[in-house]
């Protein structure tokens, strides 16, 4: 298990007025310890990243050539995700635009050596209860093109573990229905990834969960609360017990990254985020520290 940051972690700033580029946060968190990475491709959604323009594919060149050169591997990557809970878009425009880039998203994994791509499972209406078998075949008339590419680029897809809100339930928050969603493909390629956060706000202890999925967890977004929203803290800043998280992925055997989706920069002025960085990495070799 080798520890790893979201290339997120510099792309906010204060200000709000414009976004870090990949390049460069990639370079500060090389500076800051993570030669492992994860390619956060979310903002494409908000059309806000180097890669919505036209110019994608030389944008990736030079994210490939830039991480070959400061020796950084990309093993996980996020691709942009549908809003809310359900698989439908407002208008055909808004379909073909999401279409394009999580396309675009594939490729550029592929291109950047990830082995492992996180996705969001949508939710079927809005019932208090769910119908699962329902839920499965809504997942796959989803992803099915998507999983297609991804099969042919050589791209694992991992589901991520939802969580509900107040209000309605959410396909995938527990590990049941995880569970079932992965198992109805029978491919190893098709695994999970457990958001820490998100099974925080479902479960008070997330020992059975996760030895639940077991092998079928491929990738980790790795955050802390308290329980209630999903504040992507720093670990030891929530509630999480992580020595109990840290023992249970030595005992499923967990053979992928430890990989940060935590917002520590998000708000504080860029004179102090590549202390804040360099901290999160010292913690996180505390945390590998106590999977040994």
């Amino acid at each position: 298990m080798r520890l790893s940051t979201m290339t997120s972690l510099f792309r906010e700033n204060r200000e709000k007025i414009e976004y870090t580029s990949y390049i460069e946060s990639m370079r500060r968190c090389k500076a800051a310890g993570f030669n492992v990475q994860d390619i956060n491709m979310c903002a494409m959604l908000r059309n806000k990243t180097e890669l919505n323009g036209e110019n994608w594919k030389q944008v990736a060149d030079d994210i490939k050539n830039e991480a070959e050169k400061l020796g950084i591997e990309f093993s996980q990557s996020h691709l942009p995700y549908r809003g809310g809970m359900s698989a439908e878009f407002s208008t055909q425009e808004e379909e073909d635009f999401f279409d394009e880039i999580t396309k675009r998203a594939l490729i550029v994994s592929n291109m950047l050596g990830v082995k492992w791509t996180v996705v969001h499972p949508v939710t079927e209406g809005i019932l208090s209860e769910h119908d699962l078998k329902a839920n499965i075949e809504l997942n796959h008339r989803t992803f099915d093109k998507t999983i297609n590419l991804a099969m042919k680029l050589n791209v694992g897809i991992a589901y991520e573990n939802m969580v509900d809100t107040q209000t309605k339930r959410r396909f995938s928050a527990t590990a049941d229905e995880l569970v079932s969603l992965i198992d109805s493909y029978n491919d190893s390629r098709i695994g999970a990834c457990w958001d820490f956060g998100h099974g925080n706000r479902v479960y008070t202890d997330q020992v059975r969960p996760i030895k639940l999925l077991g092998k079928r967890i491929k990738a980790l977004h790795v955050d802390d609360n308290f329980g209630t929203t999903d504040l992507h803290l720093l670990p030891f800043l929530g509630e999480i017990k992580w020595e109990a998280m840290m023992k249970t992925l030595v005992e499923i055997g967990y053979q992928g990254d430890f990989v940060y989706e935590i917002r520590l920069n998000n708000y504080m002025p860029d004179a102090l985020k590549d202390m804040a960085a360099r901290f999160s990495y010292e913690v996180g070799l505390y945390l590998l520290s106590l999977a040994k």
